[in-house]
C-alpha cells in the first residue's frame, strides 16, 4: 500500500471547526491489475472489504492482509450492503425486472466461509429498509417488521430500523412503522436514513437542503450541513461525504465527520482526494472510501 500522510490542515480545522478524529494516515489500497472498484464495505473488524467492480457482476470480498479477492455472489449489488457484526455474512439488495417491466427488490445473504446464499425476502417493490444488530436481522416490507436470527444460537432481539416509503422517513419500533418526516412529506425526498448505535437518534439526508439527525419521534432535528451518505461513527459522530458536481460528473469530494449535534465537523480527506461513500470498522479505527475512478483508500484513525 501506499501511505499518504495528511496535512496538519486537515488534522486541526475544517469547513466545520474543530477537528473530532485523528487522522493517523490515508493508505491507498493496492488492488490486482484491472479491479476498479464501483462500491465498497469495510468488515466490522476491518480485515476485509466486501466490493463491487465496475466491470464485473456480482459481490467480492477484499482481503486486506493478502489483497486477493474472492467471489462472495455472482449477483447484487453494493450499495445498501450490510455486514454482520461477526463479519461471516454479508446481505445485499438484488434488483429484477419482471414480465411488467417494474423493478423489483430481494434481500440475500452470502455466507463468507461456507459461499451458501440465501434469500432472506423475495422480490418485492416495497422492501422498505434493512438493519442488523449482534443477533438478528431486521427488515420492514410494506411496513411490516421482520426479523430473523443470525444463527442457531441467537435470540432474535428487534432493534429499531429506519426506512424509506415513496420519499418519506419512516421509523418502526416495537413492530410499530411510524411517519416521522421532520421536514413534512410534501414534495420532500429522505435519503440515507440510519439508527445510531445507541438506538436513540436517526440521522438522514433531505435532498436538496443536507444531513439531519432527530429523535426516534422525528422530533428535534439538528442540522448537520452537506453530509451525504452518511454513517454513523459512534453515537456523537456521523462520517459521510462532501461532493461537488457540474450537473454531469463529479468535480470535487472530500470525507468529512460532524458531531451529531451540529457544533463541531472536519475534513478528513482534502478536495482533490474524491473522496466518496465512506463506511466504518465497528472499532472505528478504519474507514473506507472510493473514488470515481475506482481507486480504494483507507483513513486510519488514531484511538
Amino acid at each position: 500500500m501506499k501511505k499518504v500522510i495528511l496535512s496538519a490542515l486537515l488534522l486541526s480545522a475544517g469547513i466545520y471547526g474543530f477537528a473530532q478524529l485523528k487522522v493517523a494516515s490515508v493508505e491507498k489500497v493496492a488492488l490486482p491489475e484491472g479491479v476498479t472498484i464501483n462500491t465498497a464495505t469495510m468488515s466490522p473488524d476491518g480485515s476485509y472489504i466486501a466490493i463491487t467492480q465496475n466491470q464485473k457482476a456480482g459481490i467480492q470480498k477484499l482481503d486486506l492482509a493478502t489483497k486477493s479477492i474472492t467471489t462472495i455472489s455472482e449477483t447484487g449489488h453494493g450499495y445498501g450492503l450490510t455486514i454482520s457484526n461477526d463479519g461471516q455474512q454479508v446481505f445485499f439488495r438484488e434488483n429484477t425486472i419482471g414480465a411488467d417491466r417494474l423493478r423489483r427488490t430481494s434481500l440475500k445473504s452470502a455466507n463468507v466461509v461456507t459461499g451458501r446464499t440465501s434469500t432472506l425476502i423475495k422480490a418485492t417493490r416495497d422492501l422498505q429498509g434493512v438493519a442488523i444488530n449482534d443477533n438478528a436481522i431486521m427488515t420492514v416490507n410494506k411496513g411490516q417488521l421482520s426479523t430473523k436470527a443470525l444463527s442457531t444460537k441467537a435470540t432474535a432481539v428487534a432493534t429499531p430500523v429506519a426506512s424509506i416509503d415513496k420519499g418519506r422517513l419512516m421509523v418502526t419500533v416495537n413492530g410499530k412503522t411510524t411517519n416521522i418526516s421532520p421536514q413534512g412529506s410534501d414534495c420532500k425526498s429522505y435519503l440515507w436514513p440510519s439508527i445510531s448505535p445507541d438506538g436513540t437518534r436517526v440521522c438522514y439526508y433531505l435532498s436538496g437542503v443536507g444531513c439531519y439527525v432527530c429523535n426516534l419521534d422525528g422530533s428535534n432535528p439538528v442540522y448537520l450541513g452537506k453530509v451525504r451518505a452518511a454513517q454513523w461513527y459512534d453515537n456523537a459522530t456521523v462520517v459521510g461525504m462532501n461532493d461537488i458536481d457540474n450537473g454531469e460528473v463529479v468535480t470535487s469530494s472530500k470525507i468529512v465527520a460532524a458531531s451529531a449535534d451540529g457544533k463541531l465537523g472536519q475534513n478528513l480527506t482534502a478536495d482533490a482526494s474524491m473522496g466518496m461513500y465512506p463506511t466504518v470498522s465497528r472499532d472505528g479505527a478504519k474507514i473506507a472510501y472510493s473514488t470515481p475512478n475506482g481507486e480504494l483508500y483507507i483513513i486510519n484513525i488514531a484511538k
